[in-house]
C-alpha cells in the first residue's frame, strides 16, 4: 500500500470513528526510553528546553507525517530546526495543470525551499535517484542503495549535516516499514540512524567539523488502526505518542500548521487535499519509538527481497 491509501484509510476511518486516539495508542501512553526504562522528561518537555531539532526524509512532502512535532518545536519554543531531505522527488507526479518546467525536481525543489521557509528551518536537499511511479516497479530497497551509492556517499553527507547543525533530537521514519512501505523512507531511516552514530564518532572525518552526539533519535511510526487491522503498520513497540493537538501558534494547533503548509506542494495536491482532509483523524497523534543508535543498528545495506512498495 502506497501513501494514498493510507490516506483513503484514514478518511474512512474519520468517517466511521468519531473518537480520539485513532491510532490505537492515545495521548497518555508513558515515555519510555529505549532501553525500555520510564522516561521522566516526555518530548514535548524536551522540546521546551530548547531541543535543537532535526528531520531526516527521503522526499519532499515528507514532512508531512512529522510536521506537527516540527512545528511545536521550532514555532512554538522558536528552536533551531533542520531539515535533511535525500531526493528532490522527481520520481513523483505533476499535478500542476500548467505542468511542472523546466522539470518535476526544479520545481518540487522549489516547493520544499518554501515550506523551509515556513518552518524557520535550514534545508540540506540532495540530489539521490528517486524511484519513478508506479509503485509496482520501484526496486528492492538494497537497490536502491546501491545507487545512492554510485551517486555519493549519503551516509557521510548525513554526518556532515548532523555535525554542521548539532541536533538534540533526530526525527526519521520506521527503518522496516517506513509509514507507507515507500523503501526509500526506510533506507533514509537507516542512513540517517548510522549517521547519528558515525556523527559522534571522533575517528570519522567529516570535513574537519567536530564529533556531535544526539541525545535523542525517534522513529516516526505509523500505527494507524486501519493499518494495524491489516497487518501492515510499523512494527511497535511505541515509546511515546506525541500530542499535535498542541498549539504550535496562538489559535493553531501543531497538527493545523502541518497541514497548512502542504499547500506549498502544489505538484502533490492529490495527496496533500487528502493529508488536509484527514488530518484530525490522522494526524492529531505522532506515534513514536525512542531508539539508541549506539547500540542498535538498521543496517542500509540489508537485503529486503521485496519490491515495490514491499
Amino acid at each position: 500500500m502506497d501513501r494514498r491509501t493510507f490516506l483513503k484509510s484514514a478518511i474512512a476511518a474519520g468517517a466511521a470513528v468519531s473518537l480520539p486516539g485513532v491510532l490505537g495508542v492515545g495521548c497518555g501512553h508513558a515515555p519510555v526510553r529505549a532501553d525500555g526504562m520510564p522516561e521522566s522528561q516526555p518530548v514535548d518537555a524536551f522540546l521546551a528546553k530548547g531541543a535543537r531539532t532535526m528531520w531526516i526524509a527521503a522526499h519532499p512532502d515528507d514532512e508531512c507525517f512529522g510536521g506537527s512535532l516540527l512545528a511545536r518545536s521550532s514555532m512554538h519554543f522558536r528552536n533551531p530546526l533542520a531539515m535533511v531531505v535525500m531526493t528532490r522527488g522527481d520520481g513523483g507526479e505533476c499535478c500542476l495543470p500548467e505542468g511542472c518546467g523546466p522539470d518535476l525536481a526544479t520545481v518540487r525543489t522549489g516547493e520544499m525551499e518554501k515550506v523551509a521557509v515556513a518552518y524557520r528551518a535550514s534545508l540540506a536537499h540532495f540530489r539521490y535517484w528517486n524511484a519513478s511511479l508506479p509503485v509496482e516497479s520501484f526496486p528492492m530497497r538494497h537497490e536502491i542503495y546501491a545507487k545512492w551509492q554510485s551517486q555519493g556517499d549519503p551516509i557521510a553527507d548525513v554526518v556532515a549535516e548532523i555535525r554542521r547543525f548539532r541536533p538534540d533530537l533526530v526525527l526519521t521514519f520506521d527503518p522496516d516499514r517506513g509509514a507507507t512501505g515507500h523503501p526509500e523512507h526506510q533506507l533514509t531511516s537507516r542512513i540517517a540512524t548510522s549517521a547519528v552514530k558515525l556523527a559522534a564518532d571522533p575517528s570519522q572525518a567529516a570535513g574537519g567539523l567536530p564529533p556531535h552526539r544526539v541525545e535523542r533519535t525517534y522513529h516516526l511510526l505509523n500505527r494507524f488502526w486501519v493499518y494495524r487491522m491489516m497487518g501492515a503498520a510499523d512494527p511497535g513497540p511505541v515509546t511515546e505518542v506525541f500530542d499535535a493537538s498542541l498549539p504550535a501558534l496562538p489559535g493553531m494547533s501543531c497538527s493545523q500548521f502541518m497541514a497548512e503548509a502542504t499547500r506549498y506542494h502544489r505538484t502533490q495536491d492529490n495527496d496533500m487535499g487528502m493529508v488536509r482532509r484527514v488530518r484530525s483523524a490522522a494526524f492529531d497523534e505522532l506515534a513514536m519509538r525512542r531508539v539508541d543508535p549506539f547500540t542498535q543498528a538498521f543496517d542500509p545495506a540489508e537485503p529486503k527481497m521485496l519490491k515495490g512498495m514491499g
